[in-house]
């Protein structure tokens, strides 16, 4: 019944028909939300143009409705202030929220990992293909793997969950091939159920643009592990002009 109430609020909330990948994705999101499991996470990757940050404005709104509060962070101050102002509430850095000074009276002696106070709370990290967990020993916060520290703080509170976002074909953390944090091995392999939705389809809207039009088709030759050059198209968009 809440999964069916859950998936509801999502679509009036979305406010327009949703995309195949769109609706994959709120049927996944409302069976992770009715979920009676603490040790979860959800992965919710989408490519450019799908409408995966209309999605989250919607899932933000629809938390509200079913008695669960959101926390909105991202790995840079950029990007919390974006997903900030298209949710409509504040948003912070991942580092911002997790950790604490060890010592009030000496800056310089590092951050650990906060006590998580939360309860009852959707944590969702934007902009995830930014998270790494590489271990660094001259790092000021936590063990030095944010990615660890980030799934330890959340779960530590009480009826906490993780929802990570992002684009898999944006670039990876400094010398990684992969995202750790969009891997589903990766997250599993923290002893935690992970579930996934991938969003594919573009909306219409952004069919239009030429930028997105381009960059779909330099995704499909990374998809097909293509070793062909892109050919980009220019003529015909507004939002792309020859210099």
């Amino acid at each position: 019944m809440l999964k069916k109430h859950i998936a509801d609020e999502l679509r009036r909330n979305l406010k327009f028909t949703p995309t195949l990948s769109q609706e994959t994705a709120i049927l996944k999101l409302s069976e992770f939300l009715a979920g009676k499991g603490e040790k979860q996470i959800m992965l919710l990757k989408g490519f450019a143009g799908t409408g995966k940050t209309t999605l989250i404005s919607a899932l933000v709104k629809t938390l509200d409705q079913v008695n669960i509060e959101p926390v909105l962070l991202a790995p840079t101050g950029r990007a919390a202030k974006v997903l900030s102002a298209y949710c409509a509430m504040p948003a912070s850095t991942i580092h911002r929220k997790i950790y604490r000074l060890k010592s009030k009276k000496d800056i310089l002696s590092g951050f650990i990992l906060d006590k998580n106070y939360h309860s009852n709370t959707l944590f969702i990290v934007d902009e995830a293909s930014m998270i790494t967990n590489t271990p660094s020993d001259s790092s000021l916060f936590g063990s030095g793997r944010l990615l660890s520290d980030l799934i330890d703080y959340v779960h530590n509170g009480k009826s906490c969950r993780l929802l990570m976002t992002g684009d898999t074909a944006q670039l990876p953390p400094v010398g990684l091939q992969i995202s750790p944090a969009l891997d589903s091995s990766v997250a599993g392999s923290f002893g935690y159920q992970v579930s996934e939705v991938v969003m594919t389809d573009v909306v219409r809207q952004s069919l239009d643009s030429g930028i997105l039009f381009n960059a779909t088709g330099v995704r499909k030759l990374i998809t097909d592990s293509s070793s062909a050059l892109p050919r980009f198209s220019l003529g015909g968009f507004e939002d792309i002009v020859r210099i």
